[in-house]
């Protein structure tokens, strides 16, 4: 299982209400605990973050002016991730150049990994414009962002799959992949080589003690 992140965990992408400062260093640890493989953050997150004394959560990265990029190898699978830059301003269009930059560092990572992920807190508006202008540059395309989430979307061509997160951290988004991408001519097909799901996080799932109680330090 490969537990990924997107920005906009530690601050909401719209109006409202920021956490707590004086909360911060136990959702890190929290977070921690949890064992992510790698995470985004913007550069307000981690401003905020540092602004409360509390560290960055372990195997995140810190979203810069061009895309990032990393090479992860588990259950002898290697991922090919591409962080890609954070907007300038979310309550503008975000530039063609950026999205540009982000399939030239997706391109560069073919023939290295198995699978190219993109992971993305630009909204669903340039997220959707990356897949029309870049098809086939990533296999997956997690998003953030404003805009609505969903469990998977695919691209016109069915060679990259969307999957962009529900607001407020009251759902995870889970993709069984059955076939990697790679070979010659192949597209996502729903039910056949991948699945997903949105796991609402109620009363279904109890709280884990040992996380309550990180949370629940000053």
């Amino acid at each position: 299982m490969l537990l990924l992140a997107c920005p906009f965990e530690i601050l909401p992408d719209g109006p409202e209400a920021k956490p707590e400062p004086k909360a911060l260093p136990g959702i890190v640890k929290a977070f921690d605990a949890m064992g992510y493989d790698a995470g985004a953050l913007t550069p307000d997150e981690a401003a905020y973050l540092e602004k409360a004394g509390a560290p960055l959560p372990a195997r995140f990265t810190v979203l810069g002016d061009a895309p990032q990029t990393q090479l992860l190898q588990k259950g002898g699978t290697t991922y090919g991730l591409v962080f890609f830059p954070a907007s300038p301003d979310l309550k503008k269009p975000v530039p063609e150049a950026l999205l540009d930059a982000a399939a030239q560092a997706a391109h560069a990572l073919r023939g290295k990994a198995n699978v190219v992920i993109g992971i993305s807190g630009l909204g669903l508006t340039a997220e959707q414009d990356f897949l029309d202008k870049h098809p086939g540059a990533v296999d997956i395309l997690l998003g953030s962002g404003p805009n609505a989430g969903t469990s998977s979307r695919l691209s016109a061509d069915a060679r990259t799959l969307l999957s962009r997160t529900y607001i407020k951290g009251k759902t995870l988004n889970r993709l069984d992949i059955d076939t990697l991408p790679g070979a010659s001519g192949f597209t996502w097909k729903p039910g056949q080589n991948f699945k997903t799901d949105v796991i609402s996080l109620d009363d279904r799932y109890p709280a884990d003690p040992a996380v309550e109680k990180v949370l629940g330090e000053e």
